[in-house]
Protein backbone atom coordinates (compact mmCIF):
# COMPACT_ATOMS: atom_id res chain seq x y z
CA UNK A 1 0.00 0.00 0.00
CA UNK A 2 1.21 3.27 -1.00
CA UNK A 3 1.87 6.23 1.63
CA UNK A 4 -0.51 9.39 0.78
CA UNK A 5 1.68 12.14 1.29
CA UNK A 6 0.73 15.54 2.89
CA UNK A 7 0.95 19.00 1.58
CA UNK A 8 3.67 21.15 2.73
CA UNK A 9 2.00 23.64 4.29
CA UNK A 10 -0.62 22.30 6.20
CA UNK A 11 -2.93 23.57 8.88
CA UNK A 12 -2.75 21.75 12.53
CA UNK A 13 -4.55 21.63 15.74
CA UNK A 14 -3.11 21.84 19.11
CA UNK A 15 -5.16 20.45 22.10
CA UNK A 16 -3.94 19.18 25.51
CA UNK A 17 -5.48 16.14 27.38
CA UNK A 18 -5.11 14.28 30.52
CA UNK A 19 -4.80 10.12 30.41
CA UNK A 20 -3.53 8.48 33.57
CA UNK A 21 -2.12 11.65 35.73
CA UNK A 22 0.00 12.77 32.91
CA UNK A 23 -0.84 16.08 30.80
CA UNK A 24 0.05 15.44 26.89
CA UNK A 25 -0.08 17.67 24.54
CA UNK A 26 -1.15 16.74 21.20
CA UNK A 27 -0.87 18.59 17.56
CA UNK A 28 -3.22 16.66 14.69
CA UNK A 29 -3.40 17.31 10.92
CA UNK A 30 -6.18 16.32 8.73
CA UNK A 31 -6.20 15.63 5.06
CA UNK A 32 -8.24 17.56 3.01
CA UNK A 33 -11.06 15.31 3.13
CA UNK A 34 -11.27 15.50 6.93
CA UNK A 35 -9.19 12.30 7.32
CA UNK A 36 -6.92 12.60 10.48
CA UNK A 37 -3.49 12.90 8.73
CA UNK A 38 -1.22 12.67 11.27
CA UNK A 39 -0.73 13.15 15.12
CA UNK A 40 1.67 13.99 17.27
CA UNK A 41 2.13 13.67 20.95
CA UNK A 42 4.51 15.46 23.95
CA UNK A 43 4.46 14.66 27.54
CA UNK A 44 6.99 17.29 28.17
CA UNK A 45 9.64 15.41 30.17
CA UNK A 46 12.41 15.49 27.94
CA UNK A 47 14.44 12.20 27.04
CA UNK A 48 12.03 10.37 29.88
CA UNK A 49 10.08 6.50 28.79
CA UNK A 50 7.26 8.65 28.60
CA UNK A 51 8.09 11.45 26.47
CA UNK A 52 9.96 8.40 24.24
CA UNK A 53 7.22 6.26 23.87
CA UNK A 54 4.52 8.78 23.66
CA UNK A 55 6.87 10.10 20.46
CA UNK A 56 7.14 6.50 19.09
CA UNK A 57 3.37 5.55 19.37
CA UNK A 58 2.46 8.88 17.24
CA UNK A 59 4.96 8.11 14.71
CA UNK A 60 3.57 4.61 14.24
CA UNK A 61 0.28 5.60 14.35
CA UNK A 62 0.74 8.51 12.15
CA UNK A 63 2.78 6.27 9.31
CA UNK A 64 -0.60 3.85 9.63
CA UNK A 65 -3.08 6.82 9.16
CA UNK A 66 -0.60 7.81 6.03
CA UNK A 67 -1.00 4.58 4.73
CA UNK A 68 -4.62 4.21 4.96
CA UNK A 69 -5.37 2.44 8.18
CA UNK A 70 -8.13 4.22 9.58
CA UNK A 71 -8.26 6.28 13.00
CA UNK A 72 -11.05 4.03 14.66
CA UNK A 73 -8.76 0.76 13.78
CA UNK A 74 -5.63 2.08 15.59
CA UNK A 75 -7.76 3.23 18.41
CA UNK A 76 -9.12 -0.57 18.79
CA UNK A 77 -5.49 -2.22 18.32
CA UNK A 78 -3.82 -0.15 21.30
CA UNK A 79 -6.59 -0.53 23.71
CA UNK A 80 -6.82 3.05 25.86
CA UNK A 81 -3.35 4.11 25.59
CA UNK A 82 -2.62 7.87 25.61
CA UNK A 83 -2.48 7.39 21.89
CA UNK A 84 -5.86 6.06 21.57
CA UNK A 85 -7.32 8.97 23.72
CA UNK A 86 -5.48 11.41 21.27
CA UNK A 87 -6.56 10.53 18.32
CA UNK A 88 -10.24 9.79 19.99
CA UNK A 89 -10.07 13.65 20.64
CA UNK A 90 -8.59 14.63 17.59
CA UNK A 91 -11.44 12.82 15.19
CA UNK A 92 -14.24 14.12 17.56
CA UNK A 93 -15.66 17.00 16.13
Amino acid sequence: MSRHQLPNRRSSISFNFVHESRTYHATATRYPDGRLAEIFLDVGKAGSTVQLHAEATAVLASLCLQHGVSAETICHAVGGGPIAAAIELAVTP
